[in-house]
């Protein structure tokens, strides 16, 4: 599991001139493709097989390992970790 402080990166989206809205979804993004890119890392696989094995061509991979978070939906990410065998769940608070 990867850990964010949500402060931290709230206050870093406000300076980009995101909302908190915005930015809630760019963290939900950030967080998926960084698992995603761990998952991939720690296959024995090649990038050929990782993409075939997504379903996408060999330069996807390369933007999942560079976290190029506007080429991909959280959906898309999502999907994406479910081929490699992996289950997303997620957990709604009250904002603080």
């Amino acid at each position: 599991m990867i850990s964010f402080d949500r402060e931290k990166h709230k206050h870093l989206f406000q300076s980009m001139g995101y909302d908190d809205e915005l930015g809630a979804t760019l963290l939900l993004r950030i967080q998926l493709i960084k698992m995603l890119k761990t998952e991939l890392e720690n296959s024995e696989f090649s990038r050929k097989k990782l993409a075939e094995l997504l379903g996408v061509k060999q330069p996807r991979i390369s933007e999942i390992y560079s976290l190029q978070i506007d080429k991909f939906s959280a959906e898309l990410l999502v999907k994406y970790l479910f081929r490699l065998g992996k289950e997303v769940t997620l957990n709604v608070a009250d904002k603080h």
